[in-house]
């Protein structure tokens, strides 16, 4: 299924990005008028965000992150045929030197960003621009539920420079790189939602108590590499501007994630129709995961006691 899928999306991208652009038109008035995809789900997550924002207002947004969300569908597919020199007209850097000047001292570093923008273009299209192409791109990724969609996503992604890993074998390419002695940029997408077990901290992120992902702040202690947030901008349809700040511990816990979910809520908040809402990001609440964790630590001490009770009945 998923070559079929792939064979339709290679002619697909074939067409002018203009034109594309007209079927992104199409899709948006399929999607959200008449399949009212995630619609309410949506309007929810935006309203709540912005409780300072009028009705209205988080109307407008909603409508205009669908448009967006089919603009950004086609872009992708276009990545199929389009070339690195027309791909790197579409983004203007403040500052790549900051990415080259680690290349040159041969260092490593990590990346972070979020579901902003045209993530798949900044992050599997392999960021252009740059000095040094040669500086290796790891783009750290989850695979999808569906497994027809998941095939077809990372072929079409590995058709790119970047260098695929999913989540789970990403230690073994830091061990892999190191012992190479060869700098790389480790990208993660580090704003989506975390499984109960992987809940450490709460921040307050748009106006909603969430629980970060706190891997790449991890990798960063491990292995001594700077951390990256990329601040991206969206100028018009089809052209973005990125811009890289370096997150800089205090030395506080979890000091890097928690900049980094500040940083990302300013962007968000510049133009809050270019995020993906259509996710369910606050569906565990900080009630329900500290119940979890209090039933988690009465089965551990009853567990405990029973050892205890039997190694006396032994003795």
């Amino acid at each position: 299924m998923h070559k079929i899928i792939y064979a339709i999306a290679w002619c697909f991208s074939l067409l002018p990005l203009q034109v594309l652009y007209l079927f992104a038109d199409c899709g948006y008035v399929l999607i959200y008028h008449i399949a009212r995809y995630r619609r309410k789900l949506a309007y929810k997550n935006i309203r709540e965000s912005f409780p300072e924002k009028t009705e209205e207002e988080c109307r407008r947004i909603t409508k205009r992150f669908y448009r967006h969300f089919c603009n950004m569908f086609v872009e992708t597919i276009k990545t199929l045929t389009m070339s690195d020199k027309e791909m790197a007209k579409r983004f203007v850097f403040e500052n790549a030197d900051i990415i080259d000047d680690y290349y040159e001292q041969n260092k490593s570093l990590i990346l972070t960003l979020g579901h902003y923008g045209n993530w798949e273009w900044i992050t599997f299209a392999r960021i252009p621009n740059l000095k040094h192409p040669e500086y290796k791109c790891y783009s750290i990724y989850h695979k999808l539920e569906n497994g027809a969609m998941n095939k077809f996503y990372y072929e079409m992604r590995s058709k790119s420079k970047s260098i695929l890993i999913a989540q789970n074998q990403l230690l073994r390419a830091l061990v892999s790189q190191e012992k190479k002695k060869e700098p790389a940029m480790y990208c993660f997408i580090a704003d989506q939602g975390t499984m109960w077990e992987d809940m450490y901290i709460w921040v307050d992120f748009l106006n909603h108590e969430t629980s970060p992902i706190i891997g790449p702040e991890k990798i960063a202690k491990r292995t001594g590499y700077d951390v990256i947030y990329l601040d991206v901008t969206v100028r018009k349809r089809g052209y973005y501007s990125l811009r890289f700040e370096k997150i800089e511990p205090t030395g506080k816990e979890y000091d890097v994630t928690r900049k980094y979910m500040q940083m990302m809520e300013t962007t968000i908040s510049r133009a809050p129709e270019y995020w993906l809402w259509t996710h369910k990001r606050w569906k565990r609440t900080r009630k329900t995961w500290e119940k979890i964790m209090h039933e988690r630590n009465q089965d551990s001490r009853i567990e405990l006691a029973k050892t205890e009770d039997k190694n006396r009945l032994e003795k």
